[in-house]
Formats: structure tokens, sequence, C-alpha cells
């Protein structure tokens, strides 16, 4: 909708803004003044004698309005606190930057120190300001917002109020190297938290952001802009970038924060042309060009290449870093925490953890708690610790990076979202679910508000509360998220996310006793797990696992020898041919359950495991005391049994004796005490087979068709 205005707001031209400085005496008198010091001592002064604003005074009274006064074409949004000449300073920038030089003479800008009646300002109501900000925004389309400091724009921090003054471009640029700025911003800005000169003035401004955008849409609208001014300006300084090293510098700047936003595709190719770019202008690699390599090789492993795409890559990085930098070098020490991770990720714990350690002691000796990489490298140790299921370890690590964290006040608090999920991830890991999902709702509000709804780090924090919600029994909604998940991730072309949440949806699936749709989910999660992992993998085993849950429930998944040997080729591929549940340790001692897997029937479905020995011992405690417990046979064996039952309905009793032979076999390999008996008529079994049966026939057909099942 087109909106008229009936008067085309004026504003006063740039120039003005300078020669109101020199006929006050010079930029010496206004050093260091800010704007409200400037009303009191200048403007309020300069227009007592017609009590206007200074645009109608200069306008209506005097020969300067011809000169001047123009329609205004440029909002200026600024903070009353910002220091007079920085704004003026800025403003000049803002349109030498931007080839708009001629305007300083020919375009009017709305400043609301010289376009509002600084004579009447107490006397004027909030909706009558309010109505003359947003007639002049709607009327005007631009706004150039001054930004002091970068990183934490006053301006941004005042209901009341898109570029920065020169100086202070300077320290962002210089920022921007080390630090990932954008994650700053995110982290500083929040409307919510923002203030007034006059209480009253900010309940009304905050009731008509909430019956507006809200809070969380207004930031967004704010970051976005941020972002894209951020972006901008990394590419004007390429653009101006004197040599092919200073060109590569910022380029990398940009890989860095594409990568930061998980944009790994893009990353990894913005990384090879620094590469490129530094590996022709000179014979010794510099400093920077290694650490593009190291950051090549994350954005490759990030996509799952194969390990001979990252491995070498990061080592080469490791050793001319540790050369050229010193072991004790920032760069040097992300790439070693780096590796270290890396290593983990695809299981390799011999080698990823001491150079996750190293990097931690290293750190944590330079800066303590400060340095940038002691609390990271604190996390990822904590991480990798839950994923071999050194829970105990893993939480002392957690914990105390988590609590150091909630008390840091500057760059690193970045990475408080990180720290937050490793822990509530930790928390889910001992059946503390409710716990862990106010961890992750805390995490995906303010991930709502900084990144949006479609952000990848968003996403994957709604696809965590929601797994940790399925664990607590409350399913309301949850199909509908994990889709958003699952339909978000493949917009970002982000498979093996999409992957992880199509298993999600299988275990809600699972817990809703929709065995059909349980099993498209898993099937079709499992098939693209072991192309991307490997049959043997963690990933890939844990979704077999869960297959087997629901084929223990599902009869028809059993109910012929052609199935059940599809179902036995999957578990000799994983080589779970054993009685562990690799993927599945005990909620109680956290080592993986061997034989019979046990759970409470009273807590939600699939939600703890318990072992055998923790169960015989009364150890393993969810708070309902079971007498009798859901139970689950390890997939080998109870195939074993699926199949014994079967050659028994149709009285094969000569295939029945060879299996029952590889039964007692198994169950003699592996210590098994709780035997089926042998159910052959006696003419067919010989005596050495009838021995070490204790367990009736009626066991293994439960066993079959969901033996003890409680829902």
């Amino acid at each position: 909708m087109e909106i008229e205005c009936a008067e085309s707001p004026r504003g006063l031209t740039l120039a003005f803004f300078k020669h109101f400085v020199d006929v006050q005496g010079g930029r010496g008198v206004f050093q260091d003044l800010t704007t409200e010091q400037v009303c009191d001592r200048f403007v309020i002064p300069y227009t007592e004698s017609t009590e206007v604003s200074l645009v109608d005074h200069v306008g209506d009274s005097g020969p300067d309005g011809e000169m001047y006064v123009r329609r205004a074409t440029w909002f200026v949004s600024h903070a009353w606190s910002y220091l007079f000449l920085d704004i003026i300073d800025a403003l000049d920038h803002f349109m030498d930057e931007h080839n708009l030089t001629s305007e300083k003479e020919s375009a009017g800008l709305w400043f609301c120190l010289f376009n509002n009646n600084q004579h009447k300002v107490r006397e004027r109501s909030f909706l009558h300001w309010y109505t003359t900000f947003k007639a002049a925004l709607t009327a005007i389309g631009n706004v150039v917002m001054v930004f002091s400091p970068w990183n934490n724009p006053i301006a941004l921090t005042r209901s009341w109020c898109v570029f920065e003054r020169d100086r202070e471009k300077l320290i962002f640029l210089e920022h921007i190297k080390e630090y990932d700025v954008f994650e700053l911003l995110l982290s500083e800005i929040n409307s919510a938290n923002s203030t007034t000169t006059f209480p009253t003035d900010r309940d009304a401004i905050f009731d008509l952001i909430e019956k507006g955008p809200g809070f969380d849409k207004l930031d967004r609208m704010v970051f976005v802009v941020l972002e894209a001014w951020i972006f901008r300006t990394l590419e004007t300084q390429m653009a101006l970038a004197s040599t092919p090293e200073e060109q590569a510098q910022w380029l990398f700047v940009k890989g860095d924060i594409v990568f930061s936003k998980r944009e790994f595709t893009g990353a990894e190719a913005i990384f090879q042309s620094t590469v490129a770019i530094l590996g022709n202008v000179a014979r010794e690699r510099s400093p920077l060009y290694w650490r593009a390599i190291s950051h090549l090789a994350m954005a490759k492993q990030k996509q799952n290449h194969p390990r001979d795409a990252w491995e070498q890559l990061f080592l080469d990085a490791l050793a001319h870093q540790e050369k050229l930098l010193g072991p004790k070098h920032d760069h040097t020490l992300e790439t070693m925490c780096w590796l270290g991770d890396t290593y983990c990720y695809v299981d390799e714990y011999n080698l990823g953890m001491p150079f996750l350690y190293k990097c931690f002691e290293m750190s944590y000796r330079i800066g303590g708690l400060k340095h940038s990489l002691t609390l990271p490298t604190a996390s990822a140790i904590g991480r990798n610790l839950m994923f071999q299921n050194r829970i105990v370890e893993a939480k002392r690590w957690l914990a105390d990076a988590h609590r150091s964290i909630e008390t840091e006040d500057d760059v690193r608090h970045i990475w408080r979202n990180n720290i937050g999920s490793d822990l509530a991830n930790c928390y889910a890991k001992q059946g503390q679910f409710a716990l862990a999902s106010q961890f992750f709702e805390n995490i995906y509000r303010m991930q709502v508000r900084t990144l949006g709804p479609e952000a990848h780090a968003t996403l994957v924090s709604l696809r965590a509360l929601s797994v940790n919600l399925c664990s607590q029994g409350k399913y309301e909604n949850l199909e509908t998220n994990l889709l958003k998940c699952y339909d978000g991730f493949l917009a970002l072309k982000s498979y093996g996310w999409a992957a992880d949440c199509q298993k999600a949806l299988g275990i809600l699936y699972h817990c809703l006793e929709d065995h059909a749709r349980a099993k498209f989910a898993l099937d079709a999660t499992y098939a693209t797990f072991i192309d991307m992992f490997g049959h043997t993998s963690t990933p890939a085993r844990k979704i077999l696992f869960l297959r087997f849950f629901v084929a223990m429930e599902s009869p028809e998944d059993v109910d012929s020898m052609d199935k059940i040997n599809f179902l036995e080729s999957l578990v000799v591929d994983a080589n779970l041919q054993h009685e562990t549940w690799t993927e599945f340790p005990c909620h109680c001692c956290f080592n993986p359950i061997q034989g019979t897997l046990y759970m409470c029937p009273i807590c939600p479905r699939y939600s703890l495991q318990f072992c055998d020995v923790c169960v015989s011992k009364s150890d393993a405690t969810c708070g309902h005391a079971p007498t009798e417990w859901i139970c689950r046979l390890p997939p080998a064996r109870f195939l074993l049994h699926a199949r014994l039952y079967l050659l028994s309905t149709r009285a094969m009793w000569t295939d029945y004796s060879v299996y029952f032979q590889a039964y007692q076999d198994h169950c003699d390999l592996y210590g098994v005490s709780d035997r089926i008996e042998d159910i052959r008529p006696s003419g067919a079994i010989s005596g050495k087979m009838a021995t070490g049966c204790v367990v009736s026939l009626s066991f293994c057909v439960v066993v079959v068709l969901a033996f003890l099942k409680h829902k």
C-alpha cells in the first residue's frame, strides 16, 4: 500500500551540520560534547527567538533556508549519548564511501536534534513523538544508522532509535580478522533489554513492539541488516585490496563468517579460493595460507568428506603453524583442537583425545579461562568423553565449562550455546531429559531471535528439544516440529542432519506404536548412514538397534526365513553377532548393556535402558521400582529365537536341530544362561543337544511376538 504524506518532511544538509559547528565556534568548541549537550548549549539558545525546530528556524526565518533546507531523503538514527562530532564524521564518511559526495550539499537529513522542537520536548506525549517518527520514516524511506561502538552500538540499545563512524569502522576491520563479529553482535543486541530516558516511553514503545512484530522478529530484522552490512563491507574491502595477500585476508574472513553460519559448502569454496590466491603469490607459505588450509579441512569434514580429504590437510597445517608461529600461538592451538575433535568424530579417540588435552593444557596455561580456546576445548573434551560413555567425567568437564562461560563477559560468550548444548546432551545421557529440555528450549528461543527459525543451528536445537520431549512422553506437536526440521535441513542441503531427523521421527512413530511409519523412517535413515559412515559406524549401528526394537514388536518382520535371513545379513554387516548393545549404555552404570536390555514399563517408551547387573542389584532406578520389566534380547539372539520358533511351527526338525546347536554354541560363547528349551519330539533329539536348556518354549514365542510387551 502506498502511503502519501500530506507534508513531505524537511531536513538540513550535511553542509549545514558543518556550518552550524563553524558559526558556534568551530570543532574545538564541540570536542567531546554529546548530542544531548549540544542541544542544551547550542540548539535551544540558537532557536530561542522563534521557539521552533532548528529546521523551521533556518527555513522560515533566515537567508540560509534556500541553501541548507531540503526535502529529507535520509533518516538519521543515532543515540543522544553519541559525540556530536562523531555523528557528523560518520555521515561524512558514509556519503564518501557510497559515492554520495554531491548529496552533502543537496540531500536533506532528518535528524531529531534539528527536526524536533526542542523547546517543547517535555510537553509532547509519547503518541506525538511516535507519530512524528513513524511519519518521517514512512515518507523518507532511507535510514542511515550511526554505530558506536561497532560491536554494541548504543543506538540498538535505545528504544527510540546504516553506518559506522570512520574510526569505529577501522576498529571493526581489525576485530573482524580475529573474531566472529556477527556472532558477537548477535549476543550483544537485544531489543527487549533496550532503555529510554523516560520509563513511561519505554513502556509505551514495548507495548507497540509486542502488538506489532514482537521483540524476536524486530531483532531478526536488525540482524538481517547487520549481516548484509558486514558482507557488503567485506566485499568493499576485497575490491579495494591493493595486493593479492590483502584480498585473500578479506576473503578468508568472509569464509570464516560463512562457516560460522554452517554453510559449509560455500565456506569450502571460499577457503579453496583463499588457498589458491596465497599459493600463487609467494614460494614461502604464509601463516594465513596454513590457517586457510586448516579451515578448508574443517569445512570438508563438516560435510562428511572421507578421511583422506581432510586428515593430511590438518596435519600439514599443524606442522607448519608450529614451525612458523610456535606451538602456543592461537592459530596453532585452533588447528590442534579441530584435528583432535575431528579424529574423535570418526571414533579415533586414541588419536583425538591427546590433541584435545594438550590444547586445553596449553591454552589454560597461557591465558586461563579467558583464552579464546580454553572453554571451547574443554567442551570438546567433555563432548567426546560423553560419546565414549564416560559420562561422569564428561559431566564434570561440561558443567565446569558452562559455569565458567556464564561468568565471562567478553567474546567467548558466543560459545554459550555450544557448551550448553553439549551439557544438555550429557544430562540426556543420564536420563535427565527434563533438565536437558530446559537447556535446549532456552537455546532454541535465543537462536530463533538471533539467527531466525530456518537457520541450521536453530533447526539443530529444535530437533534436540523434540527428541528430549519424546523421551519424556510429551509427543504433542513433535511430528510437526521434526518434519519442519527435516524440510529445513533438506533446503540447506544438510542431508546428514535431515537423515537424523528421520531417525527421530522413526523413534517417535515407534513410541506411538505406528510400526509401519517407524520402519519406513528408520530404513531410510539406515540407507543414508551406511552410505555416509559405513555399516559398522556408530550412527549406522544405532539405527540398526532401533530397527530391531521395531521388529521385536512386529511379528510380520520375522514370519519367513527370507525376512529373518535379511535381518541377519544386517547384523553381520554391522558386526553385531554378539551380546553387546554397543550403542546403548545402561542409564545407571553407563557401560554398554550386555545381554538382555531392561526398560521400566511405567517410564515413557524407550526412554531409559538398564543392564542385567544393575537390575539384579536393584541399582537401576527411574523412580518407579518396577517388579516386572520390558525386556529386549540382543539382535543376534533374537533372530536365533525367531528362526527356531518358525522352524518349530513348521515341524522342520532337521533344520531345527542344526539351528538349535548354533543357538547353543552362541549361548556358550557369550555366557548366556537364560536359554530356551529344546522342544523337538523326543525321537529327534540327540542326547548331546538336550543338555543345557532351562527356559520354556513359551519364552521363545513371547520373545518373537513382542515378549513381555508393555505399553
